[in-house]
Formats: structure tokens, C-alpha cells, sequence
């Protein structure tokens, strides 16, 4: 489906032009049209997958924010993970335009709270500890 648009985007304007050149009205208007309505379609799919991509961006970077407070507030560090937090939140100034580094700050902030912070590694489809309950069986390699 994706190579049928990706074809289109380009015949529809190349086909248009030809029919320039030629006398029937309906197909130049028609074709016209059509490569119109294609621009129009390819700059949605593509204003679609910049905000996939900043969903990415901004849950990757949440979901170490959350883990790895839920773990500094279970070891007692209540006071430093507030410090922190209140630091996070007096640096992030996002505005219409940017991110504010939005994954910088929250990187530096898992770093602040904790000698071995939780992170999401890149490209990996799920973090390493959302399975912390699992405690692998001792298997004996050379088996019975």
C-alpha cells in the first residue's frame, strides 16, 4: 500500500503536467485535482508520524522518570528525589516550539537520585526491570 502512494505522489504531478499539453479539459482538471488532494494526504501522513515520534520521545523519557522515583522513594530517599524533583521542574521550561531537552533533563535528574539509575535502553521494546518479580530457576547445565 505504502509503494501504490509513494507512486501516485509522484505520477499524479507528472501525469498532470503531460496533460498539459494535450486538449481535454476534464482529464488536466481531474489530474490536477488529484495531485493536489496527494500533497495534501502525504503532509498529513507525515505531520502523523512527527507526533508518533514525539510521543516516543516523551514516554521513553517519562517512563524512566517514573521508575526510577517509584525505586528512590522505596529505598527511603524521599528527601533527595523532592530536591531533585523540584530542580527538574524549576530547568523545564517547554514551549510550543521545542522540548525543552526534555529527555536531557530527565536523564540528568535519574543520574541525581540514584548511583545506578533504570534507563531505557534505545530501541529496545521494553525495559530490562518491568520483570523485577522474575527470579530466574537455577538450571544445571549438564542436565539428568
Amino acid at each position: 500500500m505504502l509503494e501504490l502512494t509513494l507512486v501516485l505522489v509522484v505520477a499524479f504531478p507528472i501525469i498532470w503536467l503531460i496533460s498539459e499539453f494535450y486538449d481535454n479539459r476534464g482529464a488536466r482538471i481531474t489530474l490536477g485535482v488529484c495531485a493536489i488532494a496527494m500533497s495534501f494526504g502525504v503532509a498529513w501522513i507525515v505531520g502523523s508520524l512527527d507526533r508518533l515520534q514525539s510521543n516516543i520521545y516523551f514516554s521513553e523519557a517519562t517512563k524512566d522518570l517514573i521508575q526510577n522515583t517509584i525505586i528512590e522513594l522505596e529505598n527511603d530517599r524521599s528527601d533527595v528525589v523532592l530536591a531533585e524533583l523540584q530542580a527538574l521542574r524549576d530547568d523545564f521550561r517547554p514551549t510550543y516550539e521545542t522540548r525543552d531537552d526534555y529527555d536531557v533533563l530527565v536523564d540528568r535528574f535519574i543520574h541525581s537520585i540514584s548511583e545506578s539509575p533504570v534507563e531505557h535502553s534505545d530501541g529496545a521494546p521494553r525495559w530490562t526491570h518491568e520483570m523485577v518479580d522474575y527470579i530466574p530457576l537455577d538450571t544445571d547445565s549438564g542436565g539428568e
